[in-house]
Parts: C-alpha cells; structure tokens; sequence
C-alpha cells in the first residue's frame, strides 16, 4: 500500500535533482522567466484540491496544450511530464539522462526544455526553462495519474509574487511584494531559501511533552502533513510500530512508518494531533534530511509563501 504522500516528490521531481544542488549548475543555469500580468496585482486564481490539499493550477502551455501544475516549494525549477496529455508539445526525450545522483530517490530522469511560454488566467511567463520527464521513466506513473497532473511549478512563481494560498475558497492571490503586509495575528515564520528550497524552524511537541526543534523542508507538493526522519534527533528514534505504507518517488519506492501523533508549532500557529510518517535517513530525498511539512498540514489553513520577504505566514 502506498502512504499518501505522493507528492514527497512530485516537485523534487524537479527540486531533489542533485540534493537540490545543483541541476542548475550542472545543466548551464536556468534563466528566470518573463512575467507579465494583464491586469494589476493582486490577482487571482482559481484552483483545484488535490489530495491532502494540494494545490492544482491550469496553465496553458505555448498556447496549444491546458496544463495542471502541483503549486510547490519544493520545485526550485518548472516541470512537465511528456505523457499522452502533452503530446501535442511535441517534447522530445530520446536523450533523456538522470539529473542528479542514482542513490537519491528524488532524481529524475528527464530533459530541458528552453523559452516556453505558459499563461495562469492574466499571468503570462515567457522565456521559460523546465526539466521535460517522459512519463515511462516514472517508478509508479499510474500513482501520479491518480493526482491528475502533467506539471510542476514553484520558484518560478514564488521568486516574483507573493503566494496566498486559501483552502476555504479554493483560490490562489498573487501579491505585489512591495506592498503587500501580513495581516494582524498571523503567525509569520522566516523562511531560509537554499538552492531554490524553503525551509523553516519548527517546534515539534512530542507525546511525553518534550519539545523539539528541527530545521524543516517547506514542500507544499507533499501531500504528508509531516515527514520525520528517523534519527535525525536523539529524541526521533525510527519507530519500531505502525502502520507502514509505501512512498512513490519519481526513481523508487520508499517505505515509510506512521508515528506518535505530535504537536506541530509554526510561530505561534499551533497544529495539534499530526500525525508523522517517519523513514530511515537513506531513503528521503537529500533535501529533507530533518523532514518536511506538507500540504496535509498547511491546507488546513490560509497560508501565505512570501519569498522575496522570506517568511511564510500562517492564518
């Protein structure tokens, strides 16, 4: 059984690519996009929930081909996967090659695609570079058609706007980050940006009462509300019951174990009864040595990705 945490990589699909080291230095650099707006900021943008909130957003693609694109912070770079949807792209993969380390579960096999152009409603992004993956070199590609995407998107967006994410309305607003200011009683949380990922300083309230402090993977395409690694703290020993379930990464399957519900405190934003899947150190991505938090945990809020101000915010 697969645990429900397909999207652990589904932006390391993109963002695991050499520990989050270094596809950009290793393929030349990505240029970053033209972004344009036809209307003022703020704009707004509809979204579909995928599994554990995940955020799903229709582009369309060089004009020709409506793509759905997990919103991740775990994707330092854009992704498309060339399946039969995208087809009429005409990418061409006979030279696909593994980006990154073969140990690493997150590293894909893929291409680069150069001065794409993908529209989100009023927001248009020209001269953009993706990692192009062939959908037939995916270790379980029918557990990534269940979600129903061919794309990922992330720093892309993220670098130019501030991202407010609102489950309740099913609606992603994108900021001026000159302007715009978090909103009172929020919790805001800085967010350290390394190779095009986020990570945050989380408190971590353990059964016994106990708290701990981890440096976490902010991976807003992890359907997992929390991802432990086992050992990573003298006081998170790999548990040695619950249930356990099977992780799909673009390059393997991983098993994971469930844990002892935990508290989650991001700020003063408190997450109570989470419920961590825990692996051994030698099977996640290299990006998520501590752990992570994901979409299961945040969804369950308004959340605001702010990286030119390096905060998320939390309402």
């Amino acid at each position: 059984m697969f645990a429900q945490r397909l999207g652990v990589v589904l932006a390391v699909l993109a963002a695991g690519m050499s520990s989050g080291c270094d596809v950009v230095a290793l393929l030349g650099g990505f240029p970053k996009p033209t972004i344009t707006t036809r209307s003022s900021l703020p704009v707004e943008l509809a979204y579909r929930a995928g599994s554990d909130g995940l955020v799903i957003l229709t582009g369309r693609v060089n004009g020709r081909v409506d793509v759905e694109f997990i919103l991740d912070t775990g994707a330092p770079v854009t992704v498309l996967i060339a399946n039969a949807h995208t087809a009429p792209l005409g990418f061409d993969t006979s030279k696909a090659r593994r980006l990154g380390p073969a140990d690493d579960p997150a590293s894909p096999t893929g291409v680069i695609e150069r001065d794409l152009a993908l529209t989100f409603g009023d927001v248009a992004l020209t001269g953009l570079a993706a990692v192009v993956l062939p959908e037939s070199t995916l270790a379980c590609p029918e557990r990534f058609r269940e979600v129903g995407f061919e794309g990922v998107i992330g720093a892309d967006l993220f670098r130019r706007f501030v991202v407010d994410v609102d489950p309740a309305r099913q609606r992603v607003t994108l900021h001026e980050p000159a302007t715009w200011t978090p909103p009172s009683g929020a919790a805001v949380v800085p967010i350290r940006l390394e190779s095009g990922h986020a990570y945050i300083d989380a408190t971590l309230v353990l059964s016994g009462g106990e708290r701990v402090t981890l440096p976490l993977h902010v991976d807003t395409g992890m359907t997992t509300a929390l991802a432990l690694v086992g050992g990573s703290h003298p006081s998170l020993a790999m548990p040695t019951q619950g249930e356990v379930t099977r992780s799909c990464f673009v390059s393997g399957r991983r098993e994971v174990r469930r844990g002892l519900p935990v508290g989650v405190r991001l700020g003063t934003a408190a997450f109570d009864g989470v419920a961590p899947r825990f692996a051994e150190k030698r099977d996640v991505p290299s990006v998520q040595q501590a752990g992570a938090v994901g979409s299961g945990l945040l969804s369950t809020r308004r959340y605001v990705i702010d990286y030119p101000g390096k905060r998320l915010v939390v309402l």
